[in-house]
């Protein structure tokens, strides 16, 4: 039985939004056309990768989400085409890896990179964080963070109390938890990754409009830096986005 009131935001799910504002402004770059069509093509190979290589958008949501973001920012069909076959023809040759940064009071930067030398990457990576000071972890910290299906999407538009009904609508799709409506009214909702494709058909069979579905990583607890640490960090973010292998990032900062 799900309880209201825990249903809703546990705060390990939601980083704090001033550190969510600077990141953001930090991976404008990302919006730069040349740069974006690597990224959604590394995106739909890593959505292939983390999901025993099933290239079918059918059974595969996080692949089907990542095709349909690559045709909303207007990426060829041939070119998304291309990325499938190659990820098809180079299973053992391209990996995604996770490589795991340290940062001040025990923040930590978790780097999926796609790849096929682990080794290569890792000291390119290196020295990209000496140009700003970051550090690389001896060992992994990934046993820091839960992994989880996200399912990113706007509300019914005859919805009225938003944030009361996708508690409801929630629990009715299988979801575990569910963040507050953002200024755009998006709304966030997390499950076991196993249940992703569930979750999200049953969203959109309640009428939400589904903009964004994949696996994340949620730290299971969450440090609080001060501005000038957060600045710090941002310039880490932005450095180690420099390289064109590094897919996504996910931290623990509050």
């Amino acid at each position: 039985m799900y309880v209201r009131e825990v249903f809703l935001v546990l705060r390990r799910y939601a980083g704090h939004s001033k550190w969510q504002n600077i990141k953001h402004t930090k991976a404008l770059k990302d919006t730069q056309r040349s740069l974006l069509f690597v990224r959604l093509c590394q995106r739909i190979k890593v959505a292939i990768q983390e999901n025993g290589n099933n290239t079918n958008p059918a059974s595969n949501p996080q692949l089907s989400q990542a095709i349909e973001n690559a045709r909303k920012s207007d990426m060829p069909v041939s070119t998304v085409q291309s990325c499938i076959k190659s990820t098809q023809s180079n299973k053992e040759s391209v990996q995604p890896y996770r490589y795991s940064i340290k940062g001040p009071k025990g923040s930590i930067l978790l780097v999926t990179a796609l790849t096929s030398s682990q080794k290569k990457t890792k000291h390119e990576l290196q020295f990209h964080l000496k140009k700003v000071g970051g550090i690389m972890a001896d060992q992994s910290l990934e046993g820091n963070f839960d992994k989880k299906g996200m399912i990113v999407g706007l509300p019914p538009p005859d919805v009225e109390n938003i944030e009361e009904t996708s508690v409801d609508h929630a629990i009715e799709a299988g979801a575990e938890e569910v963040l507050p409506p953002d200024e755009n009214n998006k709304l966030i909702f997390f499950c076991e990754m196993g249940q992703l494709h569930k979750v999200r058909d049953n969203l959109g069979k309640l009428n939400y409009s589904i903009e964004d579905t994949k696996v994340t990583l949620i730290p299971k607890m969450r440090v609080s830096l001060s501005d000038d640490e957060m600045e710090f960090m941002s310039k880490v973010v932005a450095r180690l986005e420099d390289h064109p292998e590094v897919v996504d990032i996910h931290d623990n900062i509050e």
